[in-house]
């Protein structure tokens, strides 16, 4: 879960976040509670009115809590187009969040509560947390409408934000939410052998793991705040900086405290470090006992499956390369197999055959899970299309899956070849199946579900001729990555006094714990030679571990349930209860602006004013930002216009003027001749996309005139550019975790533009343009390359090579762009100018130092700082061949700088010389990379 808080920026999604969001070609209906207008697809309404009922009941209580409530209906978006579980909000341009209807299945989320209950809880804590705001920024608002800057709330750390909606979520007594949950617990718990994160390093949010970290120490710091000082002093932790027009996180706990932030977070560590231990001391009165290490600490292992020879298969991630299966022999050798998508999961009987679930984009605006079957011969089959089987395991002759619709799940049995052929089980909406096991035989089967709260393990006899699930075992908290034995023995990974182990699930009924862990066992597999393989949290990641022959730990007598039916589901809420005027969704009902800025421009005589605004629908398929401004002097009216369709469809328009001769001096000038510019681009887009790679095509145009204006006089047209254009792009470039920017893949474009179409043009010609950029990881290193080539034919505007900036990477081409990099030269040499050209660039990037600290005084932070060297040479040309290329070479230093917790900037300063004539040693700053 995160929340979104980022003012509409247009033009510069990339295409991966094209695929992000609700398809418009939908049917999309609205419908209005007391708080809150939910969005939902037409056949869920049942959901919808499942979350009103859960909106308006949780909406007392944290209200209540921060004395606050959110200025007018709350958008409620709900997403079937997704099979992860997530949620947003924002408040900008007003207040939205969106849930992710697919309940969790693995990790931190597992815990008692409904899903939708905690989500909700948790999202509609960001919303009025950072909708509260009072004292200057709340005249502001006032003045100015809902502007970015005006959230005192979301200028401070993530981990302020994130905490309080976890702290929100959560009922420890109860086992509900994550904070004291067995998950955070295990992270606290390796931390603490190593050491706390800083208040410095907490506020950058760097790279350091656990990923969760700013939702683990924010969370149990409102709990010591509630513990120590008060159950108001998370109250008046939030009401104070409501009112910071400067984020002041240094003295904000002052308050409530009266200490500031640096002295408290020591005392908060202090507590915390003996928290832990305290809950610790039951754990570590016996010995770890989990196996020993096959591997080093590694970033990341998601699933297991047995392998032949008492090997195991492995997804995996390194943090600087994509996930991959993995092989890991009994000695920790490894070998990879297949690359796989970021979430996979893996089944296996011990041979070499491997199922994968794993997520996809399917129809470019869904992220749903499918199988794929891996097999030495093979590779990497693709066996469904768009199914939504999150979770799939061998079944005898067949396979055994759970399928997800919005958040329903249901049983199914698949065949070998990928068709669907029956639904074995379909508990209803109130139900969460969270992961399965079946037999080698395919005749049983085993579920771990989750029913308002309540844990158990429904069974199924798949050879009977009615398949009914009983249940086999009732549990009081989480359990997850079940496999059975041979002798009908189930392996669970199950939560019990509040550590994840491994425990054995006898046929007379009897409980046996296999590991001791520390701090918590994440996935496990039981090899063919009856070694146990676990996944346990480490400090900075995770490890693999053996054992040989697992033993018996202890063991407990568990009453076996009688046999029957599964719990029934309660019963939902009382359709039509409380959404009323449900309707067709229509964006412009809440497109209209929320919020303006002033806008004024004054240079040599011109005068203009006006203003600026911006605005989205809720369900952001339309997105615009305008400045319309007035010049005062010659009634000249200028600005800009932004907007996007569908995140399919790009429009542009600016005018402006600038003087070029006028009277007068010492800002007494008046303007006698100016330069009238108007630029306008248009660009649609046909997508195909998947989470690796994605290949777009897409056609626009794109006007750029310029008249001279003679005050009082004629008016001639300077330059008059009308360009038509065309162009496909592939894109594989992907970036990790832990890699120094874009770390892998390739991207190439070919453009085409013809000046032919228009009339009253400058030009007259056409050309193609290719751009091309590679990347390959050595390790956290990257070498990277970029090509560009550009052939015209008859008349066309010049490119001109030169200079160390270029244009911010945009999701569509920048039409009649003329421009090209090449460091060590000014930018307006006559020798690097012509209508053909050509560059290339290779760069080594290197990460030098993670520093991931951020100041409160003033609230500036820089996390990793890196360098590179470069080697960049081209030409440009009119006609013929190149007669010469340029050269240049230099090195670079980069900062991803932090402003005020939430702002990242990377920030580029480098020295370039030329090494042939024209060219010159030279200094420069810039935002960005070079590509």
């Amino acid at each position: 879960m995160r929340t979104l808080f980022v003012l509409l920026v247009f033009l510069g999604a990339s295409d991966a976040a094209l695929a992000q969001g609700a398809d418009p070609w939908r049917d999309w209906r609205s419908a209005d509670s007391t708080h809150f207008r939910i969005h939902f697809h037409a056949e869920q309404r049942a959901v919808a009115e499942k979350v009103a009922a859960i909106a308006e009941r949780v909406y007392p209580r944290i209200t209540q809590q921060l004395a606050w409530e959110p200025r007018g209906r709350t958008e409620v978006v709900l997403f079937s187009e997704f099979d992860i579980t997530n949620g947003y909000s924002t408040p900008l341009p007003f207040n939205t969040t969106g849930i992710y209807l697919a309940p969790p299945d693995e990790g931190e989320l597992l815990d008692n509560s409904a899903w939708l209950e905690l989500i909700f809880t948790h999202e509609f804590t960001h919303i009025v947390h950072l909708d509260k705001v009072r004292g200057a920024p709340q005249v502001l608002q006032w003045i100015f409408g809902r502007l970015a800057y005006f959230f005192p709330n979301a200028w401070q750390p993530d981990w302020a934000i994130e905490g309080l909606a976890v702290f929100n979520e959560s009922d420890p007594p109860n086992g509900r939410g994550r904070l004291y949950g067995p998950m955070f617990e295990a992270w606290l718990r390796a931390e603490r052998a190593s050491g706390f994160i800083s208040l410095a390093e907490i506020n950058a949010n760097g790279r350091a793991l656990p990923l969760s970290k700013e939702y683990i120490y924010g969370a149990y710091f409102y709990d010591y705040l509630r513990r120590v000082y008060g159950d108001d002093a998370v109250f008046k932790y939030v009401d104070k900086y409501s009112g910071n027009i400067v984020p002041r996180v240094h003295t904000n706990p002052e308050l409530a405290t009266g200490k500031t932030m640096d002295v408290l977070w020591n005392e908060f560590l202090a507590d915390l470090g003996g928290g832990v231990d305290r809950r610790a001391e039951a754990i570590k009165r016996e010995p770890e006992n989990a196996g020993t290490p096959l591997l080093p600490v590694y970033w990341s292992v998601e699933g297991l499956a047995p392998a032949p020879q008492g090997a195991v298969y492995a997804v995996t991630n390194d943090g600087i390369t994509r996930t991959y299966l993995q092989r890991i022999e009994p000695d920790g050798a490894m070998k990879r197999l297949a690359g796989l998508n970021l979430g996979a999961r893996i089944d296996a009987r011990g041979d070499d055959t491997v199922l994968i679930t794993q997520p996809e984009i399917c129809d470019n605006w869904n992220l749903f899970f499918d199988l794929y079957v891996y097999s030495p011969a093979n590779g990497l089959e693709r066996l469904t299309h768009c199914a939504r089987l999150r979770r799939a395991v061998f079944a005898g002759a067949d396979l055994l899956a759970l399928k997800n619709d919005a958040g329903l799940a249901s049983l199914v049995l698949v065949g070998r070849d990928g068709r669907e052929l029956r639904t074995v089980y379909a508990p209803g909406a109130e139900t969460e199946l969270i992961d399965l096991a079946a037999s080698e035989d395919g005749k049983r089967a085993a579920v771990v579900q989750k029913v308002a709260g309540r844990w158990s393990v429904a069974e199924f006899d798949l050879g009977a001729s009615q398949v009914t699930p009983t249940i086999r075992l009732r549990l009081d908290g989480p359990a997850f990555s079940p496999s059975y034995l041979a002798d009908g023995s189930l392996l669970l990974v199950m939560d019990r006094d509040g550590v994840y182990n491994v425990w054995r699930h006898d046929t007379g009924g009897k409980l046996a714990k296999l590991t001791h862990t520390y701090t918590a066992v994440t996935a496990q597999a039981s090899g063919t030679d009856g070694a146990l393989t676990v996944v346990t949290i480490e400090h900075g990641g995770v490890a693999v571990r053996r054992q040989a022959t697992p033993a018996v730990l202890a063991q407990t007598d568990v009453a076996r349930p009688q046999a029957g039916p599964a719990e029934p589901a309660p019963p939902g809420p009382d359709a039509n209860s409380l959404l009323k005027d449900e309707r067709s969704y229509l964006g412009l009902r809440s497109l209209y602006p929320r919020a303006w800025l002033p806008a004024f421009y004054a240079d040599r005589g011109l005068v203009a004013f006006g203003g600026s605004i911006y605005g989205s629908d809720a369900l952001a398929f339309h997105q615009y930002t305008l400045t319309a401004m007035y010049e005062t002097t010659q009634n000249e009216p200028i600005g800009s216009l932004e907007y996007i369709l569908y995140k399919r469809h790009f429009f542009a328009l600016i005018r402006d003027l600038k003087p070029t001769a006028w009277t007068g001096s010492n800002g007494d000038e008046t303007t006698t001749i100016y330069e009238r510019r108007t630029q306008g681009q248009w660009v649609s887009t046909l997508p195909w996309l998947r989470l690796e790679q994605r290949l777009t095509l897409g056609i626009g145009a794109g006007i750029d005139r310029t008249d001279q204006v003679v005050v009082d006089g004629v008016t001639t047209g300077l330059a008059d550019r009308k360009v038509a254009a065309a162009y496909i792009d592939y894109d594989s470039r992907n970036a990790n975790w832990l890699s120094e920017g874009l770390n892998r893949g390739v991207r190439g474009t070919v453009l085409y533009e013809t000046y032919k179409p228009f009339s009253s043009n400058d030009y007259d010609g056409s050309l193609v343009r290719f751009n091309g950029e590679g990347y390959l990881p050595l390790g956290p290193t990257v070498l990277a390359g970029r090509v560009v080539d550009v052939h015209a034919n008859g008349t066309t505007e010049p490119y001109q090579l030169g200079g160390a900036i270029t244009v911010l990477p945009l999701a569509v081409p920048n039409l009649n762009e003329r421009e090209l990099p090449l460091r060590g030269y000014r930018g307006d040499e006559p020798q690097l100018r012509g209508r053909n050209a050509r560059l290339a660039t290779v760069e080594f990037r290197t990460p030098i130092m993670d520093i991931d600290r951020h100041a409160m005084v003033p609230p500036f932070g820089i996390n990793r700082l890196s360098a590179d060297v470069f080697f960049d040479i081209g030409t440009a040309w009119d006609t013929g061949s190149p007669s010469k290329y340029y050269r240049g070479v230099g090195a670079e230093m980069l900062g991803e700088v932090k402003l005020l917790y939430l702002l990242t900037l990377q920030v580029r300063v480098g020295v370039a010389v030329g090494l042939d004539d024209p060219g010159t040693t030279r200094v420069y700053a810039a935002l960005g990379r070079q590509f």
